[in-house]
């Protein structure tokens, strides 16, 4: 109202901690630059046409960083800004890593106990046994599945949005009202803009071109700004989606907690999901299999099962076009598709052109690679037989541990698990609808006779 707006010229302050009009109140961290552009805007809606001033103002500190996204870097008016040198597992993360794990994590989800919020509804996924889809495909080892999307916000990234921002908590680096930044293929953004729906954070996302509508969907309801950067920018490139969060930190005065350095990526699955996949499984696990994005994940759950369960496995799937897996040269292109190192692909999610520190690429005892057409086949055969609506990694997941299967002979007796990092929620667009396949290059005659066909995947896909 004209009232409302009268108030703020004269006394400006934000009268909600969920609206976004801030008049006055910038991080101390600001740029000169940002305060300029941000003081400017200010003005600016201050002298509105009067038929104009009942409409809502922009957070200026969004307007900014919106801005930022269309401006190209210019080093001499925002100073040096490199992308972050990840160099894989080192000594640092490895002595943050030590210092910073809680044992294992307390807790469950009984259902006779009223939560306090979503927050609690995050970790102690299910387990389920995948006995259709292994008569479907022949599988004579007793295979399970950890089903993530059981997370309240629907993938295994939920479980390291809650760490890192519960650990920079801990240590005074940032509290509520603070702006949060993230570069994120999707998943480890949903996960963050909840934690900062809850918890009373500002949430930037900055997000390649490539991953799904459904993904900025969410996170635009739970109250984040979504940035886009081009899909095929290099990760250390000016225009990437790391880079740019770097230069809204600096400019903004914002957080950059980093999933792909940050210790709470794979403490939360060594503190957590490791140790609920040990004591589901009772200690009975021969090889334990997932795909590595960040690798917090595959760290994680590598370092703790190792510890718990004297002899177990573990092996990575990476898709072609990334170069995850070891030794380096299983990267440089699939024989059966043509797919080249550091080339686009369709499956999202997991693979990076670069290797995460919070990586320790050396805790697998097995690479599996992995085309996108066979993990969408899987995908579909996934949900087709085991009523799991998980999402596309989960097809390159499980299509990695079939292969692993097939070429190692490995039958009765043995038990083997695989993580299924996420829903189909995010890609109702995409794996899931037929048009999209066929738009993509993938035939639905084909899919349909892998789901359907007993046998044919094998045929299909080169075993």
């Amino acid at each position: 109202s004209s009232d409302l707006l009268s108030s703020f010229r004269a006394q400006p302050r934000c009268v909600c901690s969920r609206c976004h009009i801030n008049f006055i109140t910038m991080p101390a961290g600001m740029s000169k630059l940002a305060r300029s552009a941000v003081s400017g805007m200010v003005r600016a809606s201050q002298t509105m046409a009067p038929h104009r001033r009942f409409f809502a103002t922009v957070d200026p500190v969004i307007q900014r960083a919106r801005e930022m996204q269309k401006m190209s870097y210019d080093e001499a008016k925002e100073g040096t800004i490199r992308a972050p040198n990840y160099v894989g597992w080192d000594a640092e993360l490895d002595a943050d890593f030590k210092k910073l794990t809680v044992g294992p994590v307390k807790g469950g989800r009984p259902y006779q106990k009223i939560c306090d919020s979503a927050l609690d509804l995050i970790g102690f996924t299910p387990m389920v046994r995948m006995s259709r889809l292994s008569k479907h495909l022949d599988i004579e080892c007793e295979l399970l599945a950890k089903v993530e999307f059981f997370n309240a916000g629907g993938s295994v990234k939920d479980r390291i949005a809650k760490r890192m921002v519960e650990e920079a908590e801990k240590s005074g680096r940032i509290k509520p009202g603070d702006i949060l930044i993230e570069a994120t293929s999707g998943n480890t953004g949903v996960g963050l803009s909840l934690v900062a729906a809850l918890k009373g954070y500002k949430m930037i996302i900055c997000l390649p071109q490539k991953m799904s509508g459904e993904k900025v969907n969410t996170m635009k309801c739970l109250g984040a700004e979504i940035l886009r950067t081009p899909t095929e920018a290099a990760w250390d490139a000016e225009d990437s989606h790391i880079f740019l969060s770097a230069r809204l930190a600096k400019d903004l005065g914002g957080h950059v907690l980093d999933q792909y350095k940050h210790p709470g990526n794979p403490l939360a699955h060594y503190d957590g999901t490791a140790e609920e996949i040990a004591e589901q499984c009772e200690g009975k696990l021969d090889y334990m299999i997932a795909s590595a994005g960040t690798g917090g994940t595959l760290t994680g759950l590598a370092k703790k099962l190792k510890e718990k369960i004297p002899g177990v496995q573990v092996v990575a799937v990476d898709p072609y076009g990334s170069i995850l897996a070891l030794p380096a040269e299983v990267n440089e292109k699939s024989a059966r598709t043509g797919q080249e190192k550091l080339s686009a692909y369709h499956v999202e999610g997991i693979g990076y052109d670069f290797i995460p520190t919070v990586l320790d690429r050396d805790v697998a005892d097995h690479w599996v690679k992995t085309d996108d057409d066979e993990a969408f086949a899987m995908c579909r055969a996934l949900v087709r037989h085991e009523g799991l609506l998980i999402g596309g990694s989960c097809g390159s997941t499980m299509a990695g541990a079939y292969r692993f299967i097939k070429e190692k002979k490995i039958g009765k007796g043995k038990r083997v698990a695989v993580l299924l990092a996420d829903s189909s929620r995010n890609y109702m667009s995409k794996f899931m609808d037929d048009g999209w396949m066929e738009a993509s290059g993938f035939s639905m005659d084909t899919i349909n006779s892998a789901v359907n066909e007993k046998g044919a995947y094998d045929k299909l896909f080169g075993f």
